[in-house]
Parts: C-alpha cells; sequence; structure tokens
C-alpha cells in the first residue's frame, strides 16, 4: 500500500504529538519494526487487530515485551489489558502502516504459525527471495542431500540454509499448496497466498516433477497487489516508448510482443495496460495465469477443466463489448484466427507468441492457420523482446550495496520493433520471400536485437557475455 507525502506528513505530525503529550519514543525505522517474536496466538493475533498494536519481545531482555502503537491505536482499552497481559513492557510509537503491515503478516493461514523446521526453511526461502528481488525458488533432490536456489535478474543463486533440506520441506509446501503429499512420482501445480513481513502479498505458484533423485520443487513468486509502473519504469527507452504510444493509441490492430520464456513479454503488455487503463474503455485480459492484479481492467483466468480455454474465452469476451482485450498466448489455431479477426474488427488486441525474431513471428502466424492477408491488415505492430543484466555503476566493487559485488543492477529490456506500414505490407502481400524481405529491411538500416545490444554494450551498460548471449541465440 502506497502512502501519500499528505498521509506521511498527517501521520508524522500525530506521532510528535503523542511524543510530547505522552513522553512514548518514537520508533525511527520507518521501514520495519523487529520481527522476533515467532508465535502469537489467535486470541492474541485478534485483540492485535482489534486495538491497533503490535507486541513484539526485545533481543536483550527475554522478560520485556515491546509494544508498538500508533495513532490510531485505542489506547483506552490497551492500557487495561497490559497489566494484565506482560509483567515489563516497553512502547514505541510507529505509522499506523507498518502495524497494518505486520497484522497482514500474522493473517498468514495457520500452516505458518507453527515452529517447526520445515516451516522455518520456508519462511526464511520466501522472505530471503523477496528481499533479494527473486522471480523462483528452486529447491532440488541431489544424490546426497538437497539444495536450493533462487532466480535473481535472470540468474539461479545458491541459497546457504543453517539446517539441512529435508523431505518435510516439500511436504510442508505440498501440503499449503493443496496438492497430494502422497504423490511423488508425477508432477504436481499448486498455489497459495503469502504475506512477507513487510506486508507486501504474492500469489506463489508452485509445481514439482519427480527425479531420479527424487522430488523437484520450483515457486514462482508473483506480486498480488496491483500493477503500477509504465513503460518507463521497466527500462524502455524514449524512442520505444513513443513507437508503441502511438499504436498502443488506435482503436484496433493486433500487437504481438514475442521471445523466449522470461523475457518479459507479459510485463511489457501488463505495463501498456496500465498506460491504457480509463473509465471509457472496456478492457478484458484472458490469461493463464493471472500473473499481476490491474484494477478497473477484468482479467479472466484459463480453466481447461472447467470448459474455459484462451479460444472459449475469447469468443465470450467478443459479445461483452471489449475496446481492448489481452490474450496472454497465442498457443493454437483457433486462437490466432479469432485475434487476427477481432483486430480487424474494432479491437486493439495484445498478445504474446514464441518466435525468435519479428521476421518469424510472421511465418508463425502463418503455421498457425491464419491466412496472409489477414496478417496483413490486422498486424499493427511486432515487438522481439529480450531481458538482458544492466552492469551497475559501481563497477563490481564489493563495497556496493547495490550490487555486493556481483556488478548487476536489475535488468533492462532490449527489443527489436517491425512497424506493418504500408510499404511492408506492400512486400508482405508480394511473391518475395520473408528472407528476401528482411534482407531488404537489413539493408536498409532495420534495428535488430544484436544491433541494439552492441549499443549497449558500447555505452558499457550490458557485459560482453549479455551482447554474446544475443549474438549466438
Amino acid at each position: 500500500m502506497t502512502i501519500s507525502k499528505k498521509e506521511n506528513q498527517k501521520s508524522t505530525s500525530s506521532l510528535w504529538y503523542l511524543e510530547k503529550q505522552y513522553g512514548i519514543p518514537i520508533w525511527h525505522n520507518s521501514l520495519a519494526i523487529p520481527h522476533l517474536r515467532r508465535e502469537h496466538s489467535p486470541a492474541e493475533i485478534e485483540l492485535q487487530r482489534k486495538l491497533g498494536f503490535i507486541i513484539e519481545k526485545s533481543s536483550k531482555d527475554k522478560d520485556l515485551s515491546l509494544i508498538f502503537i500508533s495513532e490510531k491505536t485505542d489506547f483506552l482499552s490497551l492500557s487495561q489489558y497490559l497489566p494484565f497481559l506482560f509483567s515489563k513492557v516497553k512502547c514505541y510509537l510507529c505509522s499506523s502502516q507498518l502495524i497494518h503491515e505486520r497484522l497482514s503478516y500474522l493473517d498468514q493461514p495457520q500452516s505458518f504459525s507453527s515452529d517447526n523446521k520445515a516451516t522455518r526453511q520456508l519462511s526464511y526461502l520466501l522472505e530471503h527471495a523477496i528481499n533479494k528481488g527473486a522471480s523462483d525458488i528452486h529447491i532440488e533432490s541431489r544424490s546426497f542431500n538437497k539444495s536450493a536456489r533462487m532466480r535473481i535478474d535472470g540468474t539461479l543463486v545458491s541459497i546457504k540454509l543453517n539446517e539441512q533440506i529435508e523431505d518435510a520441506l516439500f511436504l510442508k509446501t505440498k501440503l499449503i499448496s493443496k496438492m497430494d503429499i502422497a504423490k511423488k512420482h508425477s508432477p504436481q501445480d499448486g498455489h497459495f497466498p503469502y504475506t512477507s513481513q513487510t506486508g507486501k502479498r504474492f500469489d506463489l505458484r508452485t509445481s514439482t516433477i519427480p527425479s531420479v533423485t527424487g522430488e523437484k520443487l520450483v515457486i514462482r513468486l508473483l506480486p498480488a497487489s496491483t500493477v503500477r509502473y509504465s513503460l518507463g519504469d521497466l527500462g524502455f527507452t524514449g524512442k520505444h516508448t513513443e513507437l508503441l504510444g502511438k499504436y498502443i493509441s488506435k482503436k484496433s490492430g493486433l500487437i504481438l510482443f514475442t521471445g523466449p520464456t522470461g523475457s518479459g513479454k507479459t510485463t511489457s503488455l501488463y505495463a501498456i495496460l496500465n498506460e491504457l487503463r480509463s473509465d471509457a474503455l472496456n478492457i478484458v485480459t484472458i490469461e493463464d495465469p493471472v500473473e499481476y492484479r490491474l484494477d478497473s481492467v477484468t482479467q479472466v483466468q484459463v480453466n481447461e477443466q472447467a470448459g474455459v480455454s484462451f479460444s472459449s474465452a475469447l469468443r465470450s469476451i467478443l459479445r461483452q463489448d471489449p475496446d481492448v482485450i489481452l490474450i496472454g498466448e497465442i498457443r493454437d489455431q483457433e486462437t490466432a484466427q479469432i485475434a487476427a479477426r477481432a483486430a480487424q474488427t474494432g479491437h486493439l488486441v495484445l498478445s504474446t507468441l514464441h518466435s525468435n525474431d519479428v521476421f518469424e513471428t510472421l511465418r508463425r502466424l502463418g503455421n498457425l492457420g491464419v491466412e496472409k492477408d489477414d496478417i496483413s491488415s490486422s498486424l499493427n505492430l511486432v515487438v522481439s523482446q529480450r531481458l538482458v543484466q544492466h552492469r551497475c555503476r559501481c563497477g563490481g566493487s564489493d563495497d556496493c550495496n547495490l550490487c555486493q559485488g556481483t556488478d548487476v543492477s536489475g535488468r533492462i529490456p532490449i527489443m527489436e520493433i517491425l512497424e506493418v506500414s504500408p510499404e511492408f505490407r506492400r512486400l508482405f502481400s508480394s511473391e518475395m520471400s520473408m528472407a528476401d524481405i528482411r534482407s531488404k529491411m537489413m539493408a536498409e538500416g532495420f534495428n535488430t536485437l544484436v544491433s541494439q545490444a552492441k549499443l549497449l554494450f558500447n555505452e558499457g551498460k550490458i557485459k560482453e557475455s549479455e551482447l554474446n548471449s544475443i549474438r549466438f541465440e
């Protein structure tokens, strides 16, 4: 939850008044309150929620309880309870937002309330991954032990735990993911919600597969909060943002983002939807799964068991008077054909497709059964995207808090963009092969993924290894 500057000033003023009035010190860490007490009974959680305060324990005095209160705490009722609950207390004033975040964390399912090895390890892995900005956690069975890794900026990094990982961690995760804990020899999928210690909410997607050395478990961390970022926030250049803006302002046509899994296609489409969101537009998505939440957008989850596929949902959506349609992925002939027709009949259609470059995308559409004339008349823009690791400004210093000596500070997109202009439509409709069309456009200065990567390398923004990963793809 984001606090406005005005709200923050009001809260700070109230805390200052309470400090002067009652002599209660202000807790000066505005980011978090300590998290030392692991067990809270249901009655304690209910009381904390009802009165608006947080109980923690002191790291220095085991008999001392720390009480965190805010301007929204019911002081009168709390003062009546304290003498009966604790022998020694020390009160601190903090923002109501910090209390709200901690209460959200305490509202975790009961499966996280028990203090056993598996629960501790799972909580540690989730918190560690969230703090590091990881997208996935991998827990793997090896020949003689089990290990954990997490994916940060596209690279898997090992995680060290104080205790040996055992089968109980797999069972714990499968249990809260509503998987069959007795099934070890076939793949399973599940999910569960999680709220971090700082109050951030996540939808965690879990999957297991059997291997010759035992099970492997992967947990994908998907933020449950609504999307707030823009194309600029994702690292799009001003030129690319301007070009995309030109085409997403149109009322009809098909815009495709292509690339391999993990290249940021879906995230880019969400940023576009965030730009488009308006009370004047009916925006509907069909996704598998719904990865991010968007306010004022109708999001439909694919559910094959219930008969909700991309194609069936798309047919239903077209009867819902949509202005903008996002299709998570074009996978089959029927979806591709319906998307092309919708783009020709007054709808702006956004989707993704697996292909290596923009020219191959046209061939893929043809292979999916879309007629050449339909491709030419429906397609407006094709974007082939990759994510590359961005070099840190420190140059890899061990003292850098941002990259911690790795010389990597996040990832940035590189892309090649094909505008389906009248000139390109003429070439595409001619007898020229796609290879000849590509050669002609390259000779005229078409900017490829490789040329974009070379530019970033020459500017010192990416490493040579990242350039080579694009060059030899």
